[in-house]
This record gives C-alpha cells, sequence and structure tokens, in this order.
C-alpha cells in the first residue's frame, strides 16, 4: 500500500539515480556513508518528516464531548461497556495536563468500578488527582481509590489513599458522613494482612529438549534437537527482544488497539501515553517501565510516523533496544569511527550472543547483499529517514554523554543509520507476526455482559477476531530453517513465543519453521516465488521437491454436479461463482452458481429473516456443496454468511439450531483438515458451535450436549491454550458458565 513515505522514496531514488548509486552492497554503513554524500537527501526526508500532520487533535472540547456521552450512556444504564469506551477516548483526545484529561480518568474510575475492575479504577483516579482535578471535588476521587485499594486488599494503595483525605481534612472540615466513611476505611486497613496482588498467570513450566545450532555451506546457520521430540512437547521458549504493534488501516482511527506496548498483554483498560496519546499500555507501571525508550519514538506517534513505514518501526525499536547494551563496552575507546564501532559491535555479539540477547539479533543474516535495488534502496533511505528523526526530532544524540569522547556525532549518526539498516534487512526475514484474539469495541459489537467483562450468551462468535496483534524478534527461534511442512507450531502468550513440535523428531533431526508459504494454503509455484522474493533462497523442501500439489488443490477444487461426468478441476484465479456461472473442462457444460449468489443476496437483504428464508439458504448451500470438493474453501466463506445471518435466530426455532450444529460441525471439520486443532482457524470455527450449545442449553427441556458436540469442547479446551492467558481466561469463563 502506497503512503506518503513510498512516494517520498520514489522522488528520491528518481531524481539522485539511487538504484545505481547503491547498487553494489558492501556494507552497511558504506551504504549509508553514499546517501550522505548528497546532501539535498538529508534536507528532503527533514522537511518530510517536520510536515507530517499532527495525527493527534489535543482538542479539549472533543475530549469533553466524549466524556459527556460516557455520562449520558452511564446514567441511562443503557451499556456500562460503551460509556467506558467513550472515556477512554475521551482520555485519548484530552491535551496532556489539561483538565479534561483529569476528568476523563476520574469518570472512567467509576465504570470501571461498577465492572469491578478495581485495579485500573485506582490507576484512574491516582491520574486523576495526580492532575488538573478540580479541587473541590477531589475528596470523591480519595473515596474511589481507597475503595479500589479495599477491594484490592492492598493496604499500601489503601494508606496512600487515606493520606490524601487526612489532607484535605486539614484544609477543609469533612461532613458528618464523609467523616464516619473516612473513620471505617480506617478501620478496614487494619484488617488488611497483605498488600500483594496475586501473578494471574497459571502457565506451567516446560520441559524443554536441548538444542544445538550448526551450519554448513548448503543450509547455512540451523537448528537441530539433541533429544528426541514427542508430538505436542515443547522445543523451545524465547520472549521478544523487541516487538511493535502491527498497524492495519484501523491505525488511523482516533484510538488505537488497546494492548501494551512494554508487557505484550492484549484487550486491555487502556492508559495512553498523555503526550502522543497512541502508544498504548495495560498500566501506569508498564508505561513508566517502558518511558525511558518510549520518549524517543513518541513524537514520531504524533505523526503517525511508525504506521507509514511497517517493519522499519522493528528495526527501530531494536536499534533502540540494544544501543547502551550493545555500546557500553567501548565507551573508553580513541579514536573510533562508524566502521571499527560497527564491527566492534558485531564482533561483541558473535562472541557473546549466548548471555546477550541483543547479539543473537545483530547476527542474524539480513539478505540485504542479495537484494533487488529497488528494496535495497527503500530499506536504505529508511534507515537514514530515522536517524535524522532521531537527529533532529529527539533528544536522542543530545544524550550521548561519555560516547561523544569515542567519535564524533557524525560517525554516531552514520553508526545508528547503518544499525537501523541492519535491523531493517534482518527483520524482513526473521520477524514473527504475533496473534491474538481481538475483543471487539462495545460501540461496534457490544458482546459483553452489562455488569461484568464476561461474554454474552451465543454472542462469542461475534466478540473476537484472529488477527496479528504485533511483530516481534524472536532471534533464536529465527534460526530455525523454512519448511513449506514444518515440525513445529507457535504459541503465544504476551511477548513470549513457545514453540511446540506437531509431530516426533528424532534425536539429530532439523527443527523447521514455516515463513508463512505453507503447503496446505499456496501452491508450490506461488510458494517458491514468495520465497525467493521475501527470503532470497530456493525452497527444496520434501513439499516443494514433489511433483505435485495434492495438498493444497484439494481445497481449491471444484467438481461438476453431472453425474455422468463428476470431474474435479481447479478455476481460472478470476472466475468467480459468486458472480457468474463457471463451466466443467471436461464436458463444456455450463454449471449453475445461482445457488451462491442466493446466499449473498440473503446477507445483503434488509428485511427480516424467517424460518422461510432459513431453509432456502440452506437448500441453496446444499446446492454451492453439489459443486464443490469435500474441503473446498468456498464452504468456509458460505457458512460463515449463514452462521452471521442466522444463528442469533436460532434459539427460536429447533429445526434452524439442528441444521446449524450439523453445519457447524461441517466447518469445523474443514478447518481442522486444513489448519490442524491447535490453531487460531479452528478455534475460531468452533466459536460457532460453542455459541448454538449455549442457545440450545438456555431452551425449554432438557440439555444435554450430543456426544459428537462433547468430544469438539473437549478438543478447543485443549486448542484454546495457543493464545494468551487473558484471552484462555474469558473464553473458558464462557464454556463454564454456560456449559459446565
Amino acid at each position: 500500500m502506497e503512503n506518503g513515505w513510498d512516494v517520498t522514496v520514489a522522488k528520491i531514488a528518481r531524481k539522485y539515480n539511487l538504484t545505481e548509486v547503491i547498487r553494489k552492497f558492501s556494507s552497511e554503513i558504506d551504504t549509508i556513508r553514499k546517501l550522505d554524500a548528497i546532501p539535498d537527501i538529508r534536507k528532503v526526508c527533514r522537511s518530510w518528516i517536520k510536515k507530517l500532520p499532527a495525527v493527534r487533535s489535543n482538542d479539549e472540547e472533543k475530549s469533553h464531548l466524549y466524556r459527556e456521552n460516557g455520562n449520558e450512556i452511564f446514567r441511562s444504564r443503557k451499556s456500562p461497556h460503551v460509556a467506558l469506551e467513550a472515556y477512554s477516548k475521551a482520555i485519548f483526545a484530552a491535551p496532556r495536563g489539561s483538565s479534561a484529561l483529569a476528568l476523563a480518568h476520574a469518570n472512567r474510575a467509576i465504570v470501571l468500578m461498577s465492572l469491578k475492575r478495581h485495579r485500573e479504577a485506582y490507576e484512574d483516579c491516582q491520574l486523576a488527582l495526580d492532575g488538573a482535578y478540580p479541587a473541590e471535588n477531589r475528596l470523591r476521587v480519595l473515596f474511589r481509590q481507597a475503595e479500589c485499594a479495599l477491594q484490592m486488599r492492598d493496604r499500601e494503595g489503601l494508606e496512600k489513599a487515606l493520606e490524601g483525605i487526612q489532607k484535605f481534612s486539614e484544609e477543609q472540615n469533612l461532613a458528618s458522613f464523609e467523616e464516619e466513611r473516612y473513620k471505617r476505611l480506617q478501620q478496614l486497613a487494619q484488617m488488611i494482612a497483605i498488600s500483594e496482588i496475586p501473578n494471574e498467570s497459571n502457565d506451567a513450566q516446560l520441559d524443554l529438549p536441548e538444542l544445538e545450532e550448526r551450519s554448513d555451506d548448503v543450509h547455512g546457520r540451523f537448528i537441530v534437537t539433541k533429544t528426541k521430540i514427542k508430538k505436542d512437547a515443547g522445543v523451545v521458549q524465547e520472549k521478544a527482544v523487541s516487538f511493535v504493534p502491527v498497524y492495519d488501516p484501523r491505525g488511523n482511527s482516533e484510538i488505537p488497539p488497546f494492548d501494551c506496548q512494554y508487557c505484550g498483554e492484549v484487550n486491555v483498560i487502556p492508559f495512553p501515553c498523555p503526550t502522543c496519546g497512541r502508544a498504548c499500555y495495560c498500566s501506569v507501571a508498564c508505561y513508566k517501565e517502558h518511558c525511558n525508550l518510549h520518549r524517543y519514538e513518541c513524537p514520531g506517534y504524533e505523526k503517525h510516523l511508525w504506521f507509514m513505514i511497517g517493519i522499519a518501526h522493528l528495526g527501530m525499536r531494536s536499534f533502540l533496544d540494544g544501543f547502551i547494551s550493545s555500546t557500553e563496552e567501548f565507551v573508553d575507546l580513541k579514536e573510533c569511527n562508524a566502521e571499527k564501532m560497527f564491527q566492534n559491535v558485531a564482533d561483541k555479539a558473535e562472541a557473546q550472543h549466548k548471555n546477550y540477547p541483543y547479539g543473537k539479533v545483530f547476527r542474524l543474516i539480513t539478505n540485504l547483499d542479495k537484494m533487488v535495488p529497488s528494496d535495497m534502496v527503500q530499506y536504505s533511505l529508511t534507515a537514514y529517514m530515522l536517524t535524522i528523526y532521531l537527529s533532529d526530532f529527539t533528544e536522542f544524540f543530545d544524550e550521548l554523554g561519555d560516547r561523544n569522547m569515542v567519535m564524533p556525532k557524525e560517525d554516531w549518526f552514520l553508526y545508528s543509520s547503518g544499525v537501523i539498516l541492519r535491523h531493517i534487512g534482518q527483520l524482513v526475514c526473521n520477524g514473527h507476526a504475533i496473534s491474538e484474539l481481538r475483543l471487539c469495541t462495545a460501540s461496534e459489537n457490544n458482546c459483553l455482559e452489562a455488569d461484568s467483562f464476561h461474554i454474552k450468551a451465543g454472542f462469542l462468535h461475534r466478540c473476537f477476531e484472529s488477527t496479528r496483534v504485533f511483530t516481534g524478534i524472536f532471534p533464536q527461534i529465527s534460526m530455525f530453517n523454512h519448511s513449506c511442512d514444518p515440525n513445529i507450531r507457535n504459541c503465544f502468550s504476551k511477548n513470549t513465543l513457545t514453540v511446540f513440535a506437531t509431530r516426533d523428531v528424532d534425536a539429530g533431526c532439523e527443527i523447521f519453521n514455516c515463513y508463512g508459504p505453507n503447503h496446505k494454503l499456496m501452491s508450490k509455484e506461488d510458494r517458491k516465488s514468495a520465497l525467493t522474493q521475501q527470503y532470497c533462497f530456493d525452497c527444496n523442501c520434501t513439499r516443494c521437491d514433489s511433483d505435485n500439489d495434492e495438498n493444497y488443490e484439494m481445497y481449491e477444487r471444484y467438481k461438476c454436479p453431472y453425474v455422468k461426468c463428476s470431474k474435479q478441476f481447479i478455476v481460472a484465479q478470476n472466475v468467480d461463482p459468486f458472480e457468474r456461472d463457471i463451466k466443467c473442462p471436461k464436458c463444456k457444460r455450463i454449471i449453475d452458481c445461482s445457488c451462491f449468489q442466493t446466499i449473498v443476496a440473503g446477507m445483503s437483504s434488509e428485511s427480516e429473516a424467517s424460518y422461510e428464508d432459513f431453509e432456502n439458504t440452506l437448500k441453496a448451500y446444499n446446492k454451492c456443496k453439489l459443486v464443490l470438493s469435500e474441503y473446498h474453501e468456498t464452504k468456509i466463506t458460505l457458512s460463515h454468511m449463514v452462521f452471521i445471518q442466522y444463528l442469533p435466530f436460532s434459539g427460536l426455532d429447533e429445526r434452524c439450531l439442528k441444521a446449524l450444529k450439523k453445519l457447524a460441525h461441517e466447518f469445523i471439520r474443514i478447518r481442522e483438515h486444513r489448519f490442524g486443532n491447535m490453531s487460531p482457524e479452528y478455534v475460531v470455527a468452533c466459536f460457532y458451535l460453542l455459541d448454538l450449545l449455549v442457545i440450545e442449553s438456555k431452551c425449554e427441556g432438557d440439555f444435554c450436549i450430543d456426544s459428537d458436540s462433547a468430544i469438539i469442547v473437549d478438543k478447543f479446551k485443549i486448542a484454546i491454550g495457543i493464545f494468551g492467558h487473558g484471552t484462555r481466561t474469558r473464553v473458558m469463563q464462557y464454556i463454564k458458565a454456560h456449559l459446565g
């Protein structure tokens, strides 16, 4: 997708013929020096950054409107979750240090208390008190904060709130009921024996095998296991050295996704950076822990810079995460330059990487020497622009301290730009997409119960979306070579990646990951093209050495419905049964595809659905099945349309419920066949069946889960473990509450 930076890169590249200037790659520093030798490039980059408009309006009036909207919704008791979202929007919109920001935090604390989220409510109260909250109303906030601490059994927090009440009483007399409330809280504070908040995670410790790094001329560096690994056993667990949010088109919205940039927790009550209003955290503590690094990214967030440069943001984050630890040994060097410093850091990374996380990152391959010139220009100019950003829009180079004695600031500029370029090159072929279940916003689809964060009965399928939330660098796991048929699967929890075996792996055998092109998802030709373009190698795994694409084509084959023919075939990419009929390549008959359009028409109809409509839709689906092979992916698309339209009404008609359960079983079977039962696709497919079972349990009469569904539910309870603790807890609570 083109954006402002892409256009600027293209203009600079054409004007200065950069594909020729940096055609032959010798080193990162040499490449940056070639760019730096053209003075106008620095001016253009600086001007481009400077002209980027601020994303955050810092509109105090807008914040007040959001807050008033939240007040109205909360008072009406329509939905505290929609009110909560309105208050969060008010926080994101309010200028730093404004009364609007303090008021928004204070009001959000009230709704959080009603939802029993006392830890976040306590922090909101504190932010209101630390901000420009009206002095005459501070006592109410202090009492709220004390009640939150009491509910958490946080003695230290309660005593802090009581100190605030005491100071307020010294300046202004408390009313009799306030004095009585204050004394009661003092008495309760003495009864609290502990202040610790228990750790929410209960992830089991894994018994992991010993892995060994090897290398040869054919495979480069690769990883083998020294002991046998059984199917579904853990292989390795690694915390991301660096990670950044994934930016999608919704990144242009008024509020970013509610995921913590420090610990990686998703679907949090957001505590944004008060300056940029874009970087999001799950708590004040996480914000403070990340603040020392975030201050260098904060101006970029204000200008939406990170959204515009994609994977290069992770390159910048990797540089910032590793700068201090990688250069601290060299602060006493004399007469150094950018090239020598780069080599020193590289040597340190190679020698000390086993006990030095950033060293593991620095030694990863880049493929910069194999890239096409246009990509090399893109990445080099981006690294150069980001260093200009650090120099001119942050205090990074002004805070080098003793490092300025090692080499001049200009050499530090070149060194930094070279390292950022190295990381961008590494991350193009080593970055990992961290997937999770994204909770929909309350204003889009209010799926949560009014008095808690529990999911409403029958709403699980509408509650979550499986999506990429972060991109991270896991250097040890990045050492695994690619196979289109890998022997591992990934499981993310916050910023930690755990790898499990998908089949038995004998001692001495190599561990293979999949870099994206999988033999069940892409044809051999498309896999090879994608791997060559992004990763600069020709894949010779067992699947690519095979002469057929059977494992891919089984999900794409159509079949002729005429009994005397029954030919199975693949249609051209521009042939769509949702738009026109298709022709059998064997008998040459035209296959009627109006049944596909019937289902689509039902989705777009504005009239209220009836059981007669459902019967017609089901008949159309069964006709579609006559044209589709057993595991055809289009069945997933069609089933999804049927579920979205009719699942909410399934409890009103037993026949509809029974038919939808049958359809859900088929849906799950297709997903399991293609992706396995330990996959996000399988988990999301099961949501439909779980909702149907919950709806069935609410209907009149005795309820007992049928045996086939019970087997799926048991498998689902294991499969949900591929997601983080917070997601697992919420989904399992739904099952326990409604299905036992």
